[in-house]
């Protein structure tokens, strides 16, 4: 079981649009935290929560547990979103029988929620409502390659367009719905891979944090089938490929991506980049932050990995999923992996451990797979919003693109269908103006793990294991290479590189292969990044807190991946 502390005085919403959420209610930060890798602006915080909101409610209507329309499921705290978990258990538990969490709280341990284990009768009944949800998982899988076809079909719409005033308004009245939809896959595997790993810590008993939890990324060990893992081998390709071309070499040297499409070298490695850019150029750093910008917009990241790549020796290859059918590597794996942990669980409870492993390793897939489906929304939605903004700039209802992004969408919206006065630009002006200071503050703070009524508590552990192995290198900062248009030299990798992130976001995957560790302030060894990083032999440690928020550039690191700590030398 996981440890957290409250904090000395009662957590306000810090300038959300959402103060007064239900004073009893407990909510959860993880969940979401992948989307949002750090405070979000209002524009993309409030999209986030709505849609959020909605696929909570697609999950539990398609499951048939009768969630009610009325209770708030998601809200926005500081640029954060957090998802209401005693809702979300209470229709767990009254519907498929699922034992709610309980959290150690300053040491005393808080059930979320009163719970009577259920009779030999009412069993049975509840073992449908479980039945379903297992059911709704491998139903999602199935369905996943058709909503990711909507959801790249619709992003191919939106970015063909001309963005007539008409295309502005039709499009508006899309993304919640759209979104929604596509969002669904990725909350199912999430939400069940909380509900499980959850479980195990509670099977594993009273051990130390990173004890339990590496026992629980030991015995997940790798997932072949993510997107992730396929981003990393095309950037690790590349490299290769690249370092066989030596005008190539010089081109990356040079680091003047600007106008990249029409200075890149023709040949093969030309042929793999826009290959990667048509299956990941909408994706990008940040991304769940509509704001930023993606990698066909700005690739320098991007090219600073494929460029240590190049200089880089070629690291060995990892597991190939083509090797052994899915059977038999989840098989493998699992015999191989996942007998510590076994044996660390009192022998009535083995079986269903053997089984919540293998059914957390689905869901990585899952989740991986429908994270990338969200993705197109992310960016088609990015268009609408800076069409938006280039609408609003033409009567100076906004005075610089950017601020497009300091309203909420339905503050857009009105901007948009002339509900917000056009002749009260002042107040407009003075709305980008304030917004921006409050993002700029919530920057700043540190996000609590869980929101306890009124009440922030925070997770108590300096790190968590993420994936195992141990280096030691070269501290790189997240920051310090998604300048937009700046040379590579100043957004080089050394080829020692340990990452340093706020969150364990996904399309940071792509950077592994330049890398030798990575170190998360926040994050979950649930999250995507952290999968990719066991199939790649990458040490990894999320949770570590305050010390690596404000590491130095260039600061050397150990990375334990095994322990679950990470130093700075």
């Amino acid at each position: 079981m996981l440890d957290y502390t409250f904090a000395d005085a009662d957590f306000a919403d810090t300038g959300s649009a959402d103060a007064g959420a239900e004073a009893d209610q407990v909510w959860g930060r993880s969940l979401l935290a992948p989307l949002a890798p750090g405070a979000l602006t209002p524009f993309t915080g409030s999209l986030l929560t709505e849609v959020a909101a909605r696929a909570w409610y697609l999950y539990y209507d398609r499951l048939g547990f009768n969630p009610t329309s009325r209770a708030r499921r998601v809200r926005s705290v500081a640029g954060r979103p957090y998802v209401n978990l005693s809702l979300s258990a209470l229709l767990d538990a009254e519907n498929a029988g699922l034992e709610p969490p309980s959290f150690r709280l300053d040491g005393t341990v808080r059930p979320l929620l009163a719970w009577e284990k259920p009779g030999f009768f009412a069993n049975i009944k509840l073992s449908r409502g479980a039945k379903k949800i297992e059911e709704t998982y491998k139903d999602l899988q199935q369905e996943l390659p058709a909503i990711t076809e909507k959801a790249a079909a619709w992003h191919a719409h939106v970015s063909g367009l001309r963005w007539s005033q008409a295309e502005v308004l039709q499009v508006m009245e899309e993304i919640e719905r759209i979104g929604a939809a596509a969002l669904l896959p990725y909350f199912a595997a999430r939400h069940g891979l909380e509900t499980a790993c959850r479980r195990l810590l509670h099977l594993l008993g009273a051990r130390p944090a990173a004890e339990s939890t590496a026992l629980i990324v030991r015995a997940l060990g790798e997932v072949a089938s993510t997107i992730e893992l396929d981003m990393a081998h095309r950037v690790q390709t590349l490299g290769e490929t690249g370092a066989a071309q030596q005008e190539v070499v010089a081109w990356l040297d040079v680091g003047d991506f600007a106008d990249w499409e029409q200075t890149l070298p023709v040949g093969a490695f030309a042929d793999g980049v826009h290959a990667f850019m048509t299956s990941y150029g909408h994706r990008g750093l940040h991304e769940g932050e509509i704001a930023a910008p993606r990698w066909r917009e700005t690739p320098t990241s991007l090219f600073a990995a494929i460029r240590a790549c190049a200089h880089m020796a070629v690291a060995p290859a990892p597991l190939s999923a083509d090797s052994l059918s899915a059977d038999s590597l989840s098989a493998n794996l699992l015999s191989a992996d996942a007998q510590p942990l076994l044996a660390a669980i009192d022998g009535k409870a083995r079986k269903e451990a053997q089984q919540l492993v293998e059914q957390m390793r689905k869901l990585i897939s899952l989740q991986s797979h429908g994270l990338h489906a969200f993705s197109f929304i992310l960016a088609g939605t990015r268009r609408w919003a800076l069409a938006a903004g280039h609408e609003a700039m033409t009567d100076h209802r906004i005075t610089a693109l950017e601020d497009i992004f300091y309203y909420e969408l339905e503050e857009v919206k009105e901007m948009m269908t002339g509900e917000w006065n056009v002749s009260d630009r002042s107040g407009i002006h003075a709305a980008a103006a304030a917004r921006r200071g409050a993002w700029e503050n919530w920057r700043r703070i540190a996000p609590p793990a869980l929101i306890w009524g009124e009440r922030a508590a925070r997770l108590q552990t300096t790190g968590l294991p993420a994936a195992g192995g141990a280096r030691t290198g070269t501290a790189v900062t997240v920051e310090s290479i998604t300048i937009e248009n700046g040379a590579v030299e100043s957004a080089a990798l050394p080829s020692d590189a340990v990452l340093v992130c706020e969150e364990p976001e996904s399309a940071l995957a792509a950077l592994l292969p330049a890398a030798a560790a990575f170190v998360a302030v926040q994050g979950s060894p649930l999250d995507p990044l952290c999968a990719c990083a066991r199939s790649l032999g990458r040490p990894g440690v999320v949770a570590t807190g305050s010390p690596f928020a404000t590491i130095s550039p260039s600061s050397r690191v150990t990375v334990d991946g095994n322990l679950g700590k990470a130093t700075i030398l």
